[in-house]
């Protein structure tokens, strides 16, 4: 976790400038020199370079876009909004409280129950819900 967080610190000035494409941005000044060339770099073309740097750029607007780690709270408690029929595999859950979330783990669980109680928690690998009156709890990632 640490090294994703140092990762993104040194790409979030990569993706202010992917936000504003002037000035581009340039993997040369990402990297020091000894590790440009260390990771064979210098036999590229410029038209080549211009990829990757477009690359990078894409990959680190992925990256904090997809990280909700900073804008979710660690334990969020709210209802079902409707019918729980268990999960599946890919089940998407939706939230009175309109967050929405969906099965990241695949298992397979039946239970019925009308606007039933939910906590989701955030451990080391990611997000688990909780649900009222079943024993299981699931992983789920946040889609909205």
């Amino acid at each position: 976790m640490k090294s994703t967080s140092a990762f993104l610190a040194l790409l979030l000035p990569t993706v202010l400038i992917a936000q504003n494409p002037s000035p581009p941005v340039d993997i040369r000044q990402l990297m020091s020199a000894s590790q440009f060339e260390a990771a064979g770099l210098r036999k590229l073309s410029e038209a080549e370079l211009q990829a990757l740097n477009s690359w990078v750029s894409e990959f680190a607007v992925k990256l904090v876009t997809a990280s909700d780690v900073s804008t979710t709270p660690a334990v969020i408690e709210s209802t079902i909004d409707g019918e729980f029929q268990g999960w599946d595999g890919e089940t998407i859950f939706k939230l009175v409280n309109g967050q929405i979330w969906q099965q990241s783990s695949y298992q397979y669980h039946y239970h019925y129950a009308y606007m039933p109680r939910v906590m989701i928690y955030r451990t080391d690998r990611g997000y688990k819900m909780k649900v009222d009156g079943v024993d299981a709890s699931i992983y789920v990632k946040r889609i909205h």
